[in-house]
């Protein structure tokens, strides 16, 4: 188990903050750890807008819990079914925690400040060192998510290492599809349902100098028609 100490007392992008472990708390939060495996690589580092440096998590209408995670290139958007917020959070979450992550572990957040990743039988396996709050307006994703005109497929240009990203998710999953509208909207993505997760993300589309296939291509010809019967005689 890893436990914090004063050294660690702080996080990325936020002035360093006190947690007292020892006064009352109350969760103010609890998701299914797996969350954090699924959102860490669309969270920045260190980035300037100290509040995307976390996972958002709020309430839904239906009393479970939307997380979203998001660099502005990408985003990824996870319902969890079973889970619980009490208000809108945004939670900074450090790499050493994927570790403990598992279907059956859970996230939990207390008002304090503190979070750390419990087992089935509520045991801690992970201690997030310091503050894990962080104050600030996480961006509302439906003013970029709307599915909308959406079809099935892929077009335009995408980035192929946030392409890479989205394929090693839906190994959690075992499948995923692509979902797109035009050459602007982002690049949208559905993978299979994890137990009680619903997961979905986008990818933001690229500018790129070429919009066609290559004009400069030869264009077809009788001569070494690979289906003539010229050709077949030769190599037969």
């Amino acid at each position: 188990m890893n436990v914090p100490n004063e050294a660690q007392m702080s996080i990325e992008g936020m002035p360093p903050a006190d947690v007292d472990f020892s006064a009352p708390a109350r969760m103010v939060a609890r998701v299914n750890s797996m969350t954090i495996k699924l959102a860490f690589p669309f969270m920045p580092q260190n980035d300037i807008r100290y509040y995307l440096n976390g996972m958002n998590i709020r309430p839904l209408e239906d009393d479970t819990a939307m997380i979203v995670a998001t660099d502005g290139h990408r985003y990824i958007v996870i319902r969890d079914q079973h889970g619980y917020v009490e208000n809108e959070i945004i939670v900074s979450v450090k790499k050493d925690s994927l570790k403990s992550c598992n279907a059956k572990s859970t996230l939990d957040v207390m008002s304090n400040g503190a979070s750390m990743i419990n087992d089935e039988l509520g045991q801690p396996q992970f201690i997030q060192p310091g503050r894990s709050l962080i104050e600030g307006t996480f961006p509302r994703i439906e003013n970029v998510a709307s599915a909308i005109g959406y079809r099935e497929g892929i077009s335009g240009a995408i980035n192929p290492t946030y392409l890479k990203d989205a394929l090693l998710l839906g190994q959690h999953f075992g499948s995923i599809r692509f979902f797109t509208k035009d050459a602007d909207s982002p690049l949208m993505f559905v993978v299979g349902g994890l137990g009680d997760l619903e997961v979905f993300g986008g990818i933001m589309k690229v500018r790129d100098s070429f919009e066609q296939l290559s004009q400069w291509f030869p264009r077809p010809s009788n001569q070494f028609d690979l289906t003539s019967d010229s050709y077949r005689g030769k190599v037969d």
